[in-house]
């Protein structure tokens, strides 16, 4: 278990972090992802949005994602925004592998390796989430739990039917 202050440090940088990208997102050249980011986008969504509306988007969930993680709040509705980002981040690696990958899989490029140093944020991710993913990790574990032979026999077990007694 982590102690509550590396994961609260963990937080920050993660908020910032993802605060800083987001927020150049918003100004033409200055994020180093905007091509590669923009690209996907926009074959994600069969080029139904212009890269500027993409860019303007991811913007905006970047930054939104990083205040809350900044400040702490609303947490439990950003955890699924931030696994859903960080999920698209991956896609450039299928959709894209000419940006990816000098020689593929072994020789990411540049834009490859800022892909693949996603997998230390899921991490971080998942370790600032975890605690707000319970209910849901609870909610699986029970539709995938294998009932017990007593409570299965219990429930092919007829009930009878009420007597007409009680309705007196």
């Amino acid at each position: 278990q982590a102690s509550p202050t590396a994961v609260h440090m963990v937080r920050l940088s993660l908020g910032l972090n993802y605060f800083h990208f987001g927020f150049l997102k918003f100004y033409p050249d200055l994020s180093p992802a905007e091509i590669i980011a923009s690209y996907t986008a926009q074959r994600l969504s069969l080029h139904w949005l212009e890269a500027n509306t993409v860019l303007w988007i991811i913007a905006v969930l970047e930054c939104g994602i990083g205040l809350c993680m900044l400040f702490n709040v609303l947490m439990r509705w950003v955890a699924p925004l931030f696994f859903f980002h960080m999920a698209a981040t991956f896609a450039p690696i299928f959709l894209l592998p000419e940006f990816a990958f000098k020689f593929a899989p072994v020789a990411p490029t540049i834009e490859g390796q800022y892909i693949l140093k996603n997998l230390v944020l899921v991490s971080a991710g998942w370790l600032v989430f975890a605690p707000y993913l319970t209910p849901l990790r609870s909610l699986l574990r029970g539709l995938f739990r294998k009932p017990d032979a007593a409570a299965e026999a219990a429930a092919l077990v007829p009930k009878p039917f009420p007597s007409n007694r009680s309705l007196i």
